[in-house]
């Protein structure tokens, strides 16, 4: 009898283990649903809405809302005034569009739980090992591309690309440089008509214009975003504010970088190069790294690895393996700017995050 008591509640046990990642797994999949339909913008800010009030006004099965509601509800993510009416709460606000941890559930389906699912099949195909090439990536297998990389696949699915984009925009807000990493040693330096900041890789200008925002002395005109020409037409498309006076240049960061914005004082890399392998990064180092001045400061802007601080740090890690991609840490930075010409000269972090600076200049060639 004893036996078979401590066996059942090693049953239980078990069951409670693998019920959590259960869990986690429906609750993903209902709320990328409702964000997708709109259904949390749909329930009024204040007050009730029934389940058949919901489903008219997006045309909705009631049935299926309701299952959906209920889940929701015994998760406390909404709440149940009456039977069969559902309101919001602070937790259900925090998904309706345009919210950050909306854009972040879509963001974390597309780019983890899809590739996740075909790892069976990549792992089958190339073995138990990390993608060496960014073409031949799970996402890709995903998707439908397998021999696309993380940009050609956005490339051929423009609904994904807008939520990729819209996902990249959002955390420019998160991870912004100001009380993180000073730059007010470019008051004393020697600039002339050279380039101030060129943003690497810098999208639709977000980061560069936050730069500029916070560091007065920094003019919009000496600064430049340097990205894919098809990222730059589209920042083209929708310039304002600070951005207007930015310099916008297509090219490749894995080609030599154009003399327009060689000698510049900074060049930054922001959430860039975790999207790529090793091999990838020494050769986009070594193009910036010609195109340095002696003077000339790298920084390197990145979530920072720590296996044993930061079990989010290391989820991360995985993410971006999903499209060839590695989170990394100062170590592993430093080994990198040994084999491109750099120096790690300081590596600062903010206190709330895994978010960080690394700090390269170029080794004298004396």
């Amino acid at each position: 009898m004893a036996a078979e008591t401590s066996g059942r509640a090693n049953l239980r046990q078990a069951l409670e283990l693998a019920g959590a990642h259960f869990i986690n797994l429906v609750e993903i999949g209902i709320l990328k649903t409702f964000i997708d339909n709109k259904v949390f913008d749909r329930i009024p800010e204040d007050g009730d809405i029934s389940f058949q009030e919901l489903a008219n006004t997006g045309e909705s099965e009631v049935a299926l809302l309701e299952r959906f509601c209920n889940y929701l509800v015994a998760a406390e993510i909404l709440e149940s005034p009456s039977p069969g009416r559902v309101a919001h709460t602070d937790r259900s606000r925090a998904y309706k569009t345009g919210e950050i941890p909306a854009g972040f559930i879509q963001h974390v389906f597309n780019f983890l739980l899809r590739p996740v699912a075909c790892w069976p099949a990549y792992f089958d195909e190339n073995g138990l090992a990390a993608p060496k090439t960014v073409n031949k990536i799970p996402l890709g297998l995903a998707t439908g591309y397998p021999d696309s990389d993380l940009y050609g696949v956005l490339d051929k699915e423009p609904v994904l690309a807008k939520l990729f984009n819209g996902a990249m925009r959002g955390s420019a807000k998160i991870y912004s440089l100001n009380g993180v990493y000073s730059f007010d040693w470019m008051k004393n330096a020697s600039s002339g008509e050279r380039p101030a900041v060129v943003d690497i890789g810098g999208g639709s200008g977000v980061a560069l214009q936050d730069i500029v925002k916070d560091n007065r002395f920094i003019s919009p005109e000496s600064c430049a975003v340097f990205d894919l020409p098809t990222v730059i037409e589209d920042t083209k498309s929708e310039r304002n504010g600070d951005l207007h006076s930015l310099q916008l240049i297509g090219g490749s960061m894995f080609e030599a970088l154009p003399k327009s914005i060689s000698n510049s004082l900074v060049y930054t890399f922001r959430r860039v190069l975790n999207d790529f392998p090793d091999e990838d990064v020494v050769n986009a180092l070594e193009q910036v790294r010609k195109a340095c001045a002696p003077d000339s400061r790298v920084l390197i802007i990145e979530e920072m690895l720590h296996p044993n601080r930061s079990k989010f740090s290391i989820a991360q890690d995985i993410f971006v393996m999903n499209f060839g991609g590695k989170r990394r840490s100062e170590s592993m930075f430093r080994d990198l700017a040994a084999k491109t010409g750099f120096h790690v000269s300081s590596v600062v972090e903010d206190k709330a995050t895994d978010f960080g600076v690394v700090e390269l200049v170029p080794v004298s060639e004396a």
